[in-house]
């Protein structure tokens, strides 16, 4: 082999390193962004799925927990990211804590979780909804996730 084959092999192979590790690292980088997605939703879905069931199979108290936990864990995740997708989510959990309230006979705190819910859903539909929309559309969600 010459000097000259050598040479161009070798400057070959060093281009090919450096254009690896850049494409492969931001390869990896989005990977793992995708990866953090994953858990951050899986974190979101566990806790409302728990509380879902609580609502619909658990006394009050332990439905009203499950739910402030669900709200907790979605409340911290809307501050990270402020997405639009976890103030609804927000908007549903304080709608069911009010139902949840109302059951349990605690109209103050009913109306308290209502409006809760009412900030939320302004913050992500930008308009108000009603008490019956937003209870008509947790009971739908609940549905769906009951199909599946």
């Amino acid at each position: 082999m010459t000097r000259a084959a050598k040479t161009t092999f070798i400057a070959a192979a060093a281009v090919g390193l450096v254009l690896g590790g850049v494409l492969g690292g931001r390869e990896a980088a989005q990977a793992s962004q995708a990866m953090q997605s994953a858990e951050v939703l899986s974190a979101s879905s566990v806790t409302s799925d728990f509380a879902r069931q609580q609502f619909e199979y658990a006394d009050t108290d332990h439905a009203r927990r499950a739910v402030q936990l669900q709200i907790s864990v979605l409340e911290k995740l809307e501050g990270l990211t402020h997405d639009r997708l976890y103030r609804g989510e927000l908007g549903y959990a304080y709608t069911r804590l009010g139902m949840i309230e109302q059951s349990a006979g605690q109209p103050e705190a009913e109306q308290r979780a209502i409006a809760q819910a009412r900030t939320w859903f302004g913050q992500n539909f930008g308009h108000e909804i009603s008490d019956d929309q937003m209870r008509t559309g947790l009971k739908l969600l609940d549905q769906g996730a009951d199909r599946l």
